[in-house]
């Protein structure tokens, strides 16, 4: 088995984890917080090993430092921001409303980052090379339906209310949310693992290009 077939089987049970405890880790887990901590790690670890790989030829992004740089920010930014949302004290921010306003700012700009250095990341992966054709659309069609179930959800959410829709409606129009969530974990968890297992690297040119 080589390095490449070792990182993304690695990588996609990590982002599978991920992507499973997001359906049901309050279940397995507890509290949301210990729960929330969990799949944010297992989503650091997933993409760091895809960022890095068991040696060079595992990296998706051939350990180019633009791509390197873009995963390790992908990977690290929900972490970060929901350990300082804890360290915080949700009490704190929700009685504020100065800080409120500042966690909402915050997390926005989380959000942003996040979607900036996955557009960057991704775009390293369809162009590099190091990923075979027909699998190195997969992060940037993941990405795509990520952001856009959340845009439409947030579209429907405002729509519902403003209606005055039953919370049984609003509950229903989440399920658009699970799947912009499903999409970047359990998604190309899956896929990493297809590609595993049908993979065959003399049949990949990485470029030397830039």
């Amino acid at each position: 088995m080589g390095k490449r077939s070792v990182t993304w089987r690695v990588g996609g049970i990590l982002l599978g984890v991920c992507g499973l405890l997001t359906l049901g880790g309050a279940q397995v887990i507890g509290p949301g917080y210990a729960m929330q901590l969990v799949i944010d790690v297992s989503w650091a670890l997933g993409i760091l090993v895809f960022a890095f790989g068991f040696g060079r030829a595992g990296s998706v992004v051939a350990r180019r430092p633009l791509g390197v740089s873009a995963l390790v920010v992908l990977a690290l930014a929900p972490l970060v921001v929901n350990l300082a949302y804890n360290v915080a004290s949700p009490q704190v921010v929700s009685a504020d409303t100065s800080t409120a306003w500042t966690a909402f700012a915050v997390s926005l700009s989380a959000s942003v980052v996040s979607i900036a250095a996955g557009v960057i990341a991704a775009t390293q992966i369809a162009r590099l090379g190091a990923v075979p054709a027909r699998w190195r659309w997969a992060p940037m069609w993941a990405l795509g339906i990520s952001v856009g179930c959340a845009v439409v959800i947030q579209v429907v959410w405002g729509v519902l209310g403003a209606a005055g829709a039953d919370q049984s409606a609003m509950v229903a129009a989440g399920a658009i949310g699970t799947i912009g969530l499903l999409a970047p974990t359990l998604g190309l968890g899956v896929v990493a693992l297809i590609a595993a297992s049908t993979d065959r690297p003399e049949a990949v040119e990485v470029f030397r290009s830039s």
